[in-house]
């Protein structure tokens, strides 16, 4: 609504000054919240980058963990002083080697196996039981011949087994997280291992056993640590870190730096149920908002898969949410705050300029007033600035415009002139059509007049060629042609019976007919021809085309036409492609004949079907051939259209109705 009809009563000064506070308060309400917008997606875009960044570094950490542990199973077990020990016996000085080994790696233990699986020795427990442990995937590996190192889950038994301290570890009783699923259980007893195996050769390469060595997650905070020291040291808001890490068996919370209310680490506490789902049911990495124990957080998880790629945990790292909104919102606020100190400035500067503008409109008034009165002669002074130079100059414009009236009357006056004389030209070239449509049709009755008269001719040649056939041996070579000559004499007789009939305006003979086989005949005819030696024709056809209903000389006749133009408008060179397909849906057959020539001007498409149409030099065409195969394919109930590209090439597309079933039958 116009501030001027709601108040019409106020002065200019007050519309101006209205008006201009309306557009300015509009326009800067979108360009403070959309400057809002790009200054939080660019903060919280830098955060999820940070985010991506620092999960990268962690997974680099942990894999490198894995590698290092890997590497050292694989040194001490190809190093020979394991099989030098085995061999005289001696388990006490064996033991004395591997001791510092398992300690200088951070081996929680380091477990010597036999070939079949069966722990033989145990560096951290030397009296532990003789299990099996060839069902964990990476001793299984190792005893295959392999090099292996992957992170497995370990049952509460096999952690005993191995030290009764590390089941201890291990064993966690869930805590009630918000957001997070229900627990199918209250506590967790396996424990999550870091393990790499390697295996044990003897003589001749036998495979004698395997040599393990893992590191429990659970409670050892070494890796977290590392990437925290790395990454995030140092960064902390209101009093909190504002990076955590965290390795996650399957959803808990093994070995973290998130830390309660209490400010103990939040082991045993779970993930939300968004990221479970994401990570556990859809099998992908998480990234984006999630509530972490007690806070929200920027986050992204990556899963963890054991030897054989189940997925068994997860890699967690996080920035602190309210570290980031909060300089968001600063920023925002600051931003609408010189916002709002700006406008304020333009409304004073806005007022005074509009108050000087508008003193001088009275003395301009008066001017006009006596230009009302009838002095025409009067000249308004353009010398003065805003209002009164703009009426001014309009004023004088106006008189220029009364002088100017006359000469644009006798230039209207030229110019109908010239539009009269290019009607009279359009007259004189439709007239010129009209002559050539009447020699088209005496050109046709005399037509009509030598078919009839050729028709004799042809019933001979048809008759003797027969009879030579008849007398022709089977075997005889020239047998063949004379069957071509005989079944394009009938051709050229039907042709003939077309034009008599169709200049005696007859029924199409319309009879159940298959279209490939139409296409086939009139390529055939006309492949030979000399416009052909530089075509390629590309057939893409349907082989259980359904029949249509078609008078077969017609469509002989549509086809012909379309395929001289394509090679007219490729210059007699490139590739013209046939496609048939059944259009269940539509009931109809689809018959495609695509060009790669010149293609057609988009002003000239829809006018390609029209009488007398052609974009031919004068002599090479009279426009009648697509309007003659419109026409064709009107009659069968049909349709033809056509898509071209300048440059590219045309495809003409033509659907027929399908024969009905009855006849089809009939003809079978």
């Amino acid at each position: 609504m116009r501030l001027d009809v709601l108040f019409p009563s106020r002065s200019l000064k007050a519309r101006l000054i209205s008006h201009y506070l309306v557009i300015l308060g509009i326009g800067g309400l979108v360009t403070s919240v959309v400057g809002s917008w790009i200054v939080s997606s660019t903060i919280m875009m830098q955060a999820h980058r940070s985010v991506d960044h620092d999960l990268a570094t962690a997974r680099s950490l942990y894999d490198q963990r894995l590698e290092t542990a890997k590497r050292t199973v694989q040194l001490v077990a190809s190093g020979g002083a394991i099989q030098r020990h085995l061999s005289s016996g001696d388990t006490k000085s064996l033991l004395l080697y591997l001791e510092p080994i398992r300690k200088d790696a951070g081996f929680d233990f380091l477990t010597l196996t036999d070939r079949t699986g069966r722990v033989t020795l145990r560096v951290s427990r030397p009296n532990g039981a003789a299990d099996d442990v060839s069902s964990i995937s990476v001793v299984r590996a190792a005893l295959s011949g392999k090099v292996a190192a992957a992170t497995e889950i370990l049952s509460a038994q096999l952690l005993n087994n191995e030290d009764p301290l590390l089941a201890a570890r291990a064993h966690m009783r869930f805590v009630t997280t918000p957001r997070a699923r229900p627990p199918d259980r209250i506590e967790e007893t396996s424990g999550m291992v870091l393990i790499a195996g390697a295996p044990i050769r003897g003589a001749g390469d036998r495979i004698l056993g395997a040599l393990c060595g893992g590191v429990l997650v659970n409670r050892n905070f070494g890796i977290v640590d590392r990437v925290w020291e790395l990454v995030f040291r140092g960064y902390r808001f209101d009093n909190q870190d504002v990076g955590s890490v965290t390795i996650f068996q399957n959803d808990l919370r093994v070995s973290t730096t998130v830390t309660t209310l209490a400010g103990e680490r939040a082991v045993g506490t779970l993930s939300s149920a968004d990221v479970y789902d994401r990570v556990f049911g859809q099998g992908q990495g998480f990234r984006g908002r999630a509530f972490v124990v007690r806070d929200w957080y920027i986050s992204a998880y990556d899963p963890i898969l054991n030897y054989d790629g189940k997925i068994i945990g997860m890699l967690y790292v996080g920035l602190l949410e309210k570290a980031y909104t909060s300089t968001r919102d600063r920023v925002i606020l600051s931003f609408f705050g010189l916002a709002g100190i700006g406008f304020i400035f333009i409304i004073g500067v806005t007022y005074y300029e509009i108050r000087k503008i508008t003193l001088p409109i009275a003395r301009m008034v008066a001017a006009t007033r006596s230009i009302a009165a009838g002095r025409f002669d009067q000249e308004v002074d353009s010398n003065s600035r805003g209002e009164i130079a703009l009426l001014a100059d309009s004023f004088n414009t106006m008189l220029k415009s009364l002088r100017q009236m006359r000469a644009d009357l006798e230039e209207w006056a030229r110019t109908l002139e010239e539009k009269v004389r290019r009607r009279t030209e359009e007259l004189v070239a439709m007239q010129a059509r009209v002559a050539q449509s009447e020699r088209l049709a005496s050109l046709g009755l005399l037509a009509a007049g030598v078919a009839h008269e050729i028709n004799n001719p042809l019933g001979g040649i048809l008759s003797l060629t027969a009879l030579t056939l008849e007398d022709m041996k089977a075997d005889d070579p020239n047998r063949e042609n004379l069957d071509e000559v005989v079944k394009q004499t009938q051709r050229c007789r039907d042709i003939v019976k077309g034009l008599l009939e169709f200049s005696r305006h007859s029924e199409a003979n319309m009879e159940p007919e298959d279209p490939n086989k139409i296409l086939q005949e009139t390529l055939s005819l006309i492949e030979k021809q000399a416009q052909f030696f530089n075509i390629s024709v590309v057939k893409d056809w349907d082989p259980r085309l359904p029949a249509v209903m078609a008078d077969k000389s017609q469509l002989q006749q549509v086809f012909m036409n379309i395929l001289m133009n394509a090679v007219q408008a490729m210059q007699e060179k490139g590739v013209i492609t046939i496609t048939t397909r059944h259009n269940a849906a539509a009931s109809s057959v689809e018959l495609l004949i695509s060009d790669t020539g010149c293609g057609i001007p988009s002003e000239e498409v829809d006018q390609i079907f029209d009488p007398f149409f052609t974009s031919k030099a004068s002599g090479q065409g009279t426009g009648l051939g697509l309007s003659i195969a419109y026409g064709i394919i009107t009659s069968h109930r049909g349709s033809i259209s056509v898509a071209s590209e300048v440059g590219k090439g045309s495809t003409f597309t033509i659907r027929l109705p399908v024969a009905p079933a009855a006849p089809r039958e009939e003809r079978a």
